[in-house]
């Protein structure tokens, strides 16, 4: 869930100067050059102070600002991060993949080429990497998944505006070949869940392609699928 921040640029650093001295990313730097400052790097991310660093996302070099979710996407995320590690134990058991892990807004780095992307997943899947200090690309990334808000539906769910330059995550996303994702709608009333949706990247096509929809009332399970793996969570089972 992710909105610009400021309109109107304030002078700025140049962008060789802030990688080479990383102590200059204080965080009142960040409030004044946050989505003005043209071409932060990874290694710019890298060293931008932690509290502040939890709240933003980097969008081809610019850093937009996530706001915070409503009680029930906390919950729900919480939830669901639950049901998915459950069966992602078992997939590995099974010997699906060797190794899975299951996280929440953990940041995930789409492309450095041509300006540096990182996104943070509600919720994500992932093989698990060979080194502690090793950093998530999209590549380690086998299932993310969005929980949609009003602030959040046109990026969660691909409402792109190329004359705005806008782009959403889900385009992102399959642009940067992570093949499997969902999206997760609350009731209007923050409550429950309303419906799950399974999109699969069509790789020829380089877009999601939605393959299966469970709404809450209507449909017996909450998920019952097995891409990217075996994966069945009941409605119980994402109640808050």
């Amino acid at each position: 869930m992710t909105v610009a921040m400021n309109d109107e640029a304030p002078p700025s650093p140049p962008a060789a100067e802030l990688e080479a001295s990383p102590e200059l990313w204080s965080a009142f730097a960040l409030v004044e050059w946050a989505g003005l400052l043209d071409g932060v790097t990874f290694e710019m991310w890298k060293h931008i102070p932690e509290e502040v660093c939890r709240d933003h996302e980097l969008d081809n070099g610019r850093l937009i600002r996530r706001q915070s979710g409503s009680p029930g996407h906390q919950y729900l995320s919480l939830q669901l991060a639950m049901a998915l590690q459950t069966a992602a134990k078992r997939a590995v058991q099974e010997g699906a993949f060797p190794c899975l892990k299951v996280a929440q807004d953990l940041d995930t780095r789409l492309w450095e080429v041509p300006k540096s992307t990182v996104r943070r997943p509600d919720v994500l899947v992932h093989r698990c990497l060979e080194e502690s200090d090793e950093d998530l690309w999209a590549t380690h990334v086998v299932l993310a998944v969005e929980i949609v808000s009003p602030t959040s539906r046109a990026t969660d769910t691909g409402q792109d505006n190329p004359d705005a330059g806008f782009e959403s995550k889900m385009t992102q996303y399959a642009r940067a070949g992570i093949k499997h994702y969902w999206i997760v709608r609350l009731k209007a009333d923050d409550s429950a869940v309303e419906s799950i949706e399974e999109w699969r990247l069509a790789e020829r096509l380089g877009r999601y392609t939605l393959v299966a929809v469970w709404s809450a009332g209507v449909s017996r399970d909450a998920v019952s699928t097995e891409y990217p793996f075996g994966i069945e969570i009941s409605w119980s089972d994402l109640a808050f």
